[in-house]
């Protein structure tokens, strides 16, 4: 089949990009009009003006369903980043906004403003009668089988780091609090969990960039990426440490929910903790690693090694390979593209063909392979995939293969996993 025919008839699913970071941190509207110029200016996805993730250019590269992961910065990574200081000096309402209220009331913001964007989005739509693509709200499986039915770009709830789930001052830790405290700090999160699956969250990443109540992290830059980290602030990362006792509870009761938890960032003994109490529960479909590496390719913890992805396959889980050059390639280098092909393979080679799916991180604090720098140009994805051969005469994957891995696989573990309550 035609690359092109391919691309346009796989349902294509992106685990894991942040629009509406962004849009909320920096008033970006999705309409992909207001920072065109800007966007072109600073190419760098750790600009606020980057434009990776617009409906217009999610139309434009044929992506189906789109989890929005919304992630609230953490006060830690503010502390120590001099850039994103500069910004919330730069931009003084943002941190009124998405830095002094609770880690949980910024949450609940972001997807408000999700939600605010998609219908501004389709009432511009509706009212110039335009052929564009409609953009549904997605808020359960079977709302996302109407939208994918009605041909309308599917929009999914998701979060990255359980510091969400936190109602207490933003800065705090569970050290910070007084033992007596503790079981009330976890009804409290326990019940900010089940909040956030009734208003349609899909997934919840246990971890992002620093220890929260719930989990550990490993460190969120690979070697040649210190220069981001303060030398001094690397005794924060442990990565023999893995969930708290208040994690394992998290984990517990989103399997309860049916709400998928992925994997990604998490400490490896953290992620081999989550698979036991999956198996525990048989409630495997409801892992994910949404975007990550693999480990033999880069040997940095972040990525998962061969266990992990034999694993998550047997157990009918899903991978999602990121679209960012630190993650894929063992050096400094922007062979984005090709780590990512060798990525793929891996996977497959380790796992199977069922088990690998795509997560861009697109519009995060994130450095995509040149060749694919935004959603728009994801059919070039495609063609590299369909470009793929084993020889002079035999590709390396076949069309079946191809729309697995562009969303075949992420939608069977979401309409298996999701909501599906033990």
């Amino acid at each position: 089949m035609d690359w092109q025919k391919l691309h346009d008839e796989a349902v294509l699913v992106d685990l894991h990009s942040h629009p509406s970071l962004k849009s909320s941190m920096f008033h970006r509207n999705l309409d992909g009009k207001k920072t065109r110029l800007l966007s072109r200016l600073f190419k760098s996805s750790f600009w606020p003006f980057s434009e990776r993730i617009t409906f217009p250019k999610l139309e434009e590269g044929g992506v189906d369903v789109l989890l929005s992961t919304a992630y609230v910065l953490e006060q830690g990574w503010i502390d120590d980043i001099k850039l994103i200081k500069f910004l919330l000096w730069l931009f003084s309402g943002v941190r009124k906004e998405i830095v002094d209220p609770t880690y949980f009331d910024v949450t609940n913001m972001m997807l408000d403003n999700m939600e605010d964007e998609v219908a501004l989005y389709n009432a511009a739509i509706d009212m110039a009668s335009s052929d564009d693509r409609r953009v549904r709200m997605v808020k359960s499986v079977e709302e996302l089988l109407q939208g994918i039915a009605a041909n309308e770009t599917c929009i999914v709830h998701s979060i990255e780091g359980a510091h969400s789930l936190q109602g207490i001052e933003s800065g705090k830790t569970l050290d910070d609090e007084i033992a007596s405290d503790r079981e009330a700090i976890g009804v409290e999160i326990l019940n900010n969990l089940e909040h956030f699956y009734n208003r349609g969250v899909a997934y919840l990443g246990l971890a992002h960039f620093y220890p929260n109540q719930c989990a550990y992290p490993v460190f969120p830059y690979p070697e040649y990426g210190l220069k981001h980290i303060p030398k001094n602030a690397l005794g924060r990362w442990d990565s023999t440490l893995g969930l708290t006792t208040i994690g394992e509870a998290v984990v517990e009761k989103m399997l309860e929910l049916g709400m998928i938890v992925d994997v990604t960032h998490c400490t490896p003994r953290a992620r081999a903790r989550i698979y036991e109490i999956a198996e525990h529960h048989n409630k495997h479909s409801c892992i994910m690693a949404t975007h990550t590496g693999v480990y033999e390719i880069n040997r940095d913890l972040y990525n998962l090694e061969d266990w992990e992805i034999k694993w998550i396959s047997d157990n009918g889980g899903v991978i999602g390979v990121i679209f960012m050059n630190y993650w894929l390639s063992p050096i400094d280098t922007k062979l984005g593209l090709k780590y990512l092909l060798q990525t793929i393979e891996h996977v497959i080679n380790i796992g199977g063909e069922d088990v690998i799916g795509i997560g861009t991180d697109f519009d995060g604090f994130t450095d995509p392979p040149d060749e694919i720098v935004d959603a728009s140009q994801l059919p070039r994805f495609t063609k590299s995939l369909a470009s793929e051969f084993k020889s002079v005469t035999e590709r390396k994957y076949s069309d079946a293969t191809i729309k697995k891995i562009l969303g075949g696989n992420a939608m069977r573990v979401l309409t298996e996993g999701w909501g599906k309550k033990s």
